[in-house]
C-alpha cells in the first residue's frame, strides 16, 4: 500500500535512515533521484525538448529507453553516495527526466492523469501566471525558453568531459523524436574555503528542508540542537502521488525551473553605496541585503563573519526586541533575503499572535527543497553585469503554496511583515523602471538605531523558465504502454 499519511509525517523526526532503508526500499526504487536530497554533482546540462508532431509513439519509446539506461531512482543514487563514502568508488551519471503540462497533451494524456495544479497547468508563460509572479514579458525570455517545451531533461556528472560526450551521444539520438530547443551547461561556485557560492560570492543552500537521517544528524551536530530552528521536513513537502505510477508506491513532485541572470557588477557597487550611506564595511553591507554575510554567518547573530561552518539554528525572535504597530530590527532588516524568503516565525511575531506555533508551523509548509546551479563565467574575480547567473530549480508538492507563494507573497510584497518594509533585494521583482525603497539600520543591535531610506535598482533578471513535474521510474519505464 502507499505511504500512510503518518509515515509521510513521522519522518520529520528521524528522516530517512539510507543505510537501513527497510519498507522505503520500494518506495525510493520508484522516485526520481534529487527530489529528496540534492545529486551533488559538480556539473550539470539541462536540456528543453520539443517532440516533433508526427511522432508520439517514437518519443515514447525513446524516452522509455533513457529511463531504463539514464534515469536515477533516489535509491540508486542513495547506494551509490554510499561507495563513494566507504570505497571512494564515484557515481554513474545522474539524470532526471521531466515533463511539462504541454509534454503530457503531446502525448494525449486524459486529463485526470495529468498532475493537477492551476500553475502546473497553465504553465510559466500564462498571463495570469507571470502576472502573479512578476515576471518580464515572455518576449524578453531568452528566445529558447520562449517556446513550447514538453520536457526537461537533466544530465550531471562530476567530469566534465565525461559529462558532455554523453550528453551530446544522448542529444544525437534524441533529434532523431525532437527539437532541443534550449540548453543550459551549469556547475557548482567555490570560494576558497570550498564553500559552495553563487555569482553574488555567498555560501548557497545553507538552509534546506532535511528529509535523510544523515544529513539531520550532521545538521544537529553541527547546531548542536534545532531548539531555534528545526530543519527537518515532512516527506509530503516535496512528494505527491504520481497519477500514471504502476505501484502504490509510485511518487513524483513539482519542479519549478528559472533562469536567474545576476549583475555582478552592479551589486557589488551597490553594496559598496550602501556600506558608505549607513557607515559600515561592505561585508556587514552585503550581510544586511542578503541575511547572512559571504561565510553564511547569519547577521542576526554577529555583525561580523565567524567562518565557514556556521549554525543554521537561529530565528529572529530578539530582532526586534519589541513588535508593535511599526517593528523595527536593528540586526537582520525584514526585507534582507533569507528573511523574506524563510521568515522564521515573523508572521506570529508581528502580528503578537496568541498562537505563534500555528503560525511558524504555516510558514514552514510553504518551504522548497532547492536544487540550484550556477552558469555563466566560472572566474570569481571577474564581475559580469549580464550573461552569468543561477538556474533555479526547486521541488515541492505544491507550487501555489509554496514557491509561488514565497515569490509573490513575501518576496515581491513590500509590506511583508509589516508595511513599507520593501521586497526582497536579491530575487524581488517589481515594475520595470521601479527601484526599492528599502529601509536599512545605521547601529547594529541597537533597537533605538536610526534608519536610513536607500533605493537601488534590482541585480537578478528573470530570462525564463517552466512548470515540470517529475514522474515515477515506473511510469517513464512503462510509458509506451499508455
Amino acid at each position: 500500500m502507499a505511504l500512510t499519511d503518518q509515515e509521510l509525517n513521522r519522518l520529520a523526526n528521524e528522516g530517512i535512515d539510507l543505510n537501513n532503508l527497510g519498507k522505503y526500499k520500494t518506495f525510493l526504487e520508484d522516485l526520481q533521484g534529487n527530489i529528496i536530497k540534492a545529486h551533488g554533482r559538480d556539473h550539470s546540462v539541462h536540456l528543453f525538448v520539443k517532440f516533433k508532431p508526427e511522432k508520439p509513439a517514437d518519443a515514447k519509446q525513446w524516452i522509455q529507453g533513457f529511463a531504463e539506461k539514464y534515469v536515477t531512482s533516489a535509491l540508486l543514487q542513495a547506494e551509490e553516495a554510499l561507495q563513494y563514502r566507504e570505497k571512494n568508488i564515484p557515481g554513474s551519471v545522474f539524470a532526471n527526466f521531466f515533463l511539462s503540462t504541454k509534454g503530457y497533451e503531446y502525448f494525449d494524456t486524459k486529463p485526470f492523469k495529468i498532475p493537477g495544479g492551476q500553475s502546473f497547468r497553465f504553465g510559466m508563460k500564462n498571463e495570469s501566471i507571470k502576472n502573479f509572479l512578476g515576471d518580464p514579458p515572455v518576449e524578453k525570455w531568452d528566445s529558447g525558453l520562449q517556446q513550447e517545451i514538453h520536457a526537461l531533461i537533466l544530465i550531471a556528472d562530476d567530469d566534465v568531459v565525461d559529462l558532455l560526450q554523453e550528453v551530446n551521444q544522448i542529444c544525437q539520438n534524441l533529434r532523431q523524436v525532437g527539437e532541443i530547443v534550449h540548453r543550459e551547461d551549469g556547475f557548482i561556485l567555490r570560494n576558497k574555503d570550498g564553500q559552495v557560492i553563487e555569482h553574488f560570492g555567498f555560501a548557497d543552500g545553507i538552509s534546506q528542508p532535511l528529509f535523510v537521517k544523515r544529513d539531520i544528524d550532521r545538521a544537529l551536530q553541527n547546531s548542536g540542537r534545532f531548539d531555534k530552528w528545526d530543519p527537518r521536513a515532512r516527506l509530503d513537502l516535496v512528494l505527491v502521488q504520481d497519477p500514471n505510477g504502476k505501484t502504490e508506491y509510485s511518487y513524483g513532485s513539482y519542479l519549478v525551473y528559472r533562469k536567474l541572470e545576476q549583475n555582478v557588477k552592479g551589486f557589488r557597487k551597490d553594496q559598496q553605496r550602501l556600506a558608505q550611506t549607513i557607515e559600515v564595511n561592505d561585508n556587514l553591507a552585503g550581510a544586511l541585503i542578503v541575511g547572512r554575510f559571504a561565510d553564511g554567518t547569519p547577521v542576526v547573530n554577529s555583525k561580523t563573519p565567524l567562518g565557514a561552518t556556521q549554525t543554521n539554528n537561529f530565528n529572529y525572535d530578539e530582532d526586534p526586541q519589541e513588535f508593535g504597530l511599526t517593528p523595527k530590527p536593528s540586526k537582520c532588516p525584514f526585507h534582507a533575503h533569507i528573511r523574506q524568503t524563510n521568515p522564521r516565525g515573523d508572521t506570529g511575531r508581528v502580528e503578537s499572535s496568541p498562537n505563534f506555533q500555528q503560525s511558524l508551523d504555516t510558514e514552514r509548509k510553504h518551504r522548497i527543497a532547492r536544487r540550484a546551479i550556477s552558469y555563466g563565467v566560472q572566474d570569481l574575480n571577474q564581475e559580469p553585469t549580464v550573461g552569468s547567473g543561477l538556474l533555479f530549480l526547486c521541488f515541492q508538492a505544491n507550487i501555489e503554496n509554496q514557491f509561488n507563494f514565497m515569490q509573490a507573497k513575501w518576496a515581491n510584497a513590500n509590506n511583508f511583515v509589516a508595511v513599507n518594509v520593501g521586497f526582497d533585494p536579491v530575487i524581488g521583482q517589481i515594475p520595470k523602471g521601479g527601484k526599492g525603497n528599502q529601509t536599512w539600520p545605521t547601529t547594529w543591535g541597537d533597537p533605538n538605531t536610526e534608519e536610513v531610506k536607500y533605493d537601488f535598482t534590482p541585480w537578478v533578471n528573470m530570462k525564463g523558465g517552466e512548470y515540470f513535474f517529475a514522474p515515477s521510474l515506473s511510469y517513464l519505464k512503462t510509458i509506451t504502454d499508455e
